[in-house]
């Protein structure tokens, strides 16, 4: 990784953007956020096929990737891409909202199961299934508004 540096350029009397090495700091900053990632993507699928029992396979198609990536993400050798992220980040958030509007957690994973007349008499955990995580999302954020009004 480089990084742009101020330089006076002296025979034009100027200052001149030029890449240089990046300080260890940098480096070991860099190396620290790759690691709270990969940790970050490993708690979100455990957390995900712990609270709405789905199988690895399943999260891996949620998340759009290929259930051998999915591995290599709950196993931290790797992290995830920023779309990836963002995927995990909608899932997080399904599963806040579930704690946040059912009593117990058997509540939520019941409503997660069942036809919901919203989604036109389809399952949530299908739509979560197929990665359409911001339509149960939509209808949970709904629930919740209802709830705290």
């Amino acid at each position: 990784m480089a990084i742009a540096v101020d330089k006076l350029d002296r025979r034009k009397g100027r200052r001149t953007k030029t890449k240089g090495a990046p300080s260890r700091k940098a480096t070991e900053r860099v190396a620290a956020a790759d690691k709270l990632e990969r940790e970050a993507a490993r708690k979100t699928i455990e957390g995900a096929h712990e609270a709405f029992g789905l199988k690895y396979v399943d999260l891996a198609s949620a998340l759009d990737v290929d259930r051998r990536t999915l591995l290599r993400y709950r196993n931290e050798k790797s992290a995830p891409s920023p779309k990836v992220r963002g995927r995990m980040e909608l899932l997080r958030e399904i599963s806040h909202l579930l704690e946040e509007v059912f009593d117990t957690p058997e509540a939520g994973l019941s409503w997660l199961y069942r036809p919901v007349p919203l989604l036109r008499g389809r399952r949530p955990i299908d739509h979560v299934r197929r990665g359409q995580l911001g339509e149960v999302l939509s209808i949970l954020a709904g629930l919740y508004a209802g709830t705290h009004s």
